[in-house]
């Protein structure tokens, strides 16, 4: 059986994601680097988690995500030069001595003693992130890649209807003969943008109604409709996720914060000045339970409790990514949550 077989036999039970909302880009954009990144020589040797949605398309083996995907064909050529991906955050001393789950919590005193955000009638929730994502593109054994930053601004209503708008910037690439690689598959080279309208109750796909501003509801409501979580990343995950599509008041951060704080192997990462500029403490996670071993991280402003980043880097292998280790390939940064007016 070669690749594009198992790749089919194990996605062939799955559905097409036609209709995904905004946290379910967001897992496939995950996906992504998890597919990528399985080491093929451990094999059955370690039980990763299950994955989410994937995507077949018709008359090919494609496994789809966000603005990228991966095709797996039979031919073998040489690997390509490592692709361009970002720097890595240089961490400072950590801000107290205290552990994590401590200094989480009084984080979470500070974001709730916040004042709430005001709300002029007529507004909704509205959202913006600046994304990177390493998107690669697999022919045998040459993996070719993109650096695709993309702009994302949501609005949200009471009611769960919205829009989401997504900029895709263009790619950037390690070298000349990766370009004319991506652009050969079919990959985009210039910037694009996706505009989506949901109905009443169509935004989120299980993320309704208010957020819990309590540690241990917001850990149910999280995995409601769905099996609990086998990994304690994958509520850092969680986290990262939401506050990337809704907008968070004082007391739901408080209670995000605490939930981080409760999570067994979490961490002081140090102090940082993100991506955007702006000084915080990054808390993080190492778990291999979706394939290779790698650090998930959030960025917190020590003034008010907002999260303001969020980060995975590989930190050992890089599997079937031409990438050096370490290495970024996811980053998020919180730019704006506010109540404005709905775009018309």
């Amino acid at each position: 059986m070669n690749a594009a077989d198992e790749v089919r036999q194990l996605l062939g039970g799955l559905d097409p994601a036609r209709d995904s909302r905004p946290e379910d880009e967001e897992r496939r954009t995950r996906d992504l680097a998890r597919i990528l990144a399985s080491d093929r020589a451990e094999g059955d040797a370690r039980r990763a988690l299950p994955r989410r949605r994937l995507v077949l398309a018709a008359g090919a083996v494609v496994l789809a995500v966000a603005a990228g995907g991966v095709a797996l064909e039979t031919a073998r050529e040489p690997q390509p030069a490592y692709a361009a991906t970002p720097t890595i955050l240089t961490y400072g001393p950590p801000a107290s001595a205290e552990p994590a789950h401590t200094r989480l919590r009084r984080l979470a005193e500070i974001a709730a003693r916040q004042p709430a955000p005001q709300r002029p009638a007529g507004t909704v929730e509205h959202v913006k992130s600046a994304n990177w994502f390493l998107n690669s593109s697999i022919t045998g054994g040459r993996t070719t890649s993109a650096v695709v930053p993309e702009q994302w601004r949501s609005w949200r209503t009471d009611d769960d209807a919205g829009r989401m708008v997504k900029k895709a910037l263009p790619p950037t690439f390690r070298s000349e003969a990766d370009r004319r690689e991506w652009k050969r598959r079919g990959g985009r080279t210039d910037s694009s943008e996706n505009r989506r309208d949901y109905a009443a109750g169509e935004f989120s796909s299980r993320w309704r109604g208010a957020v819990p501003t309590e540690a241990t509801a917001l850990h149910g409501w999280l995995t409601a409709g769905a099996s609990t979580h086998e990994a304690p990343v994958q509520y850092l995950e969680d986290i990262a996720e939401l506050a990337g599509v809704r907008l968070l008041n004082p007391t739901q951060r408080a209670g995000a914060l605490r939930l981080l704080a409760e999570l067994p192997g979490i961490t002081v990462t140090g102090t940082v000045t993100d991506r955007a500029g702006r000084s915080g403490e990054a808390f993080s996670i190492v778990s291999d339970a979706h394939g290779l071993p790698a650090q998930y991280t959030v960025i917190v402003d020590p003034g008010s409790g907002a999260l303001l980043g969020y980060e995975v880097v590989l930190t050992e292998r890089a599997g079937m990514l031409n990438v050096p280790i370490p290495a970024v390939i996811t980053y998020r940064s919180y730019l704006v949550g506010e109540y404005a007016a709905m775009p018309s």
